[in-house]
């Protein structure tokens, strides 16, 4: 991830929980996407901890959360409202501190576009999933509705694209993802498992 962008989302971090409305329909998804409570999730691009809350309800030992972000003032944020009942790493999706095989579950909610490098993001996540294990990339608005609000924002995360779902399937497929995806106005769903 650009320094560029990291310093942009720390600068943002204080405001953002006043920016951007929770979506209503967060639980639902993730409940629709099958969390055991026993899972070992990782949020990727967790920042203040929206969707950590949402999975934190869902989660019991051994299970766990891990809310990852590459803007710690974002982490720092989180935890100052979820305290301990979450794991906190700052790292770049592109460079997994995890071993092989770690996690049920990893999750990527509104921070796709944001990945500098989606195709090492991808296969660093289908590193760290253990075999059978799913990843989902979610949206609250269908590709075109998000490019289209990017493009109005700050020169640093304006050309931050998130490409029509059938185009990640392809890409996530390469890997050796098994893939469904949903697009319309109101949801953005992308769900691989891996093989």
């Amino acid at each position: 991830m650009s320094l560029a962008h990291r310093n942009y989302f720390d600068e943002i971090a204080v405001e953002w929980n006043d920016r951007v409305q929770t979506d209503p329909c967060l639980a639902k998804h993730i409940k629709n996407f099958g969390i055991h409570p026993t899972d070992r999730v990782l949020d990727i691009g967790a920042g203040t901890g929206r969707l950590s809350k949402v999975l934190i309800r869902q989660i019991q030992k051994p299970g766990a959360v891990v809310a990852l972000d590459f803007a710690q003032k974002m982490l720092t944020r989180a935890q100052s409202e979820l305290g301990n009942t979450a794991q906190y790493i700052c790292a770049d999706a592109c460079e997994l501190v995890f071993r092989d095989n770690t996690f049920h579950k990893v999750i990527c909610y509104s921070t796709f576009p944001h990945i500098l490098e989606p195709q090492q993001a991808l296969n660093e996540i289908y590193r760290v999933l253990k075999p059978q294990g799913k990843l989902l990339i979610l949206h609250n608005c269908c590709s075109k509705k998000l490019n289209d609000f990017h493009s109005s924002l700050n020169p640093v995360v304006c050309r931050d694209i998130l490409p029509l779902a059938k185009k990640l399937k392809i890409l996530l497929e390469q890997i050796g993802f098994d893939c469904k995806t949903a697009e319309h106005p109101d949801l953005y769903w992308v769900e691989a498992i891996k093989e």
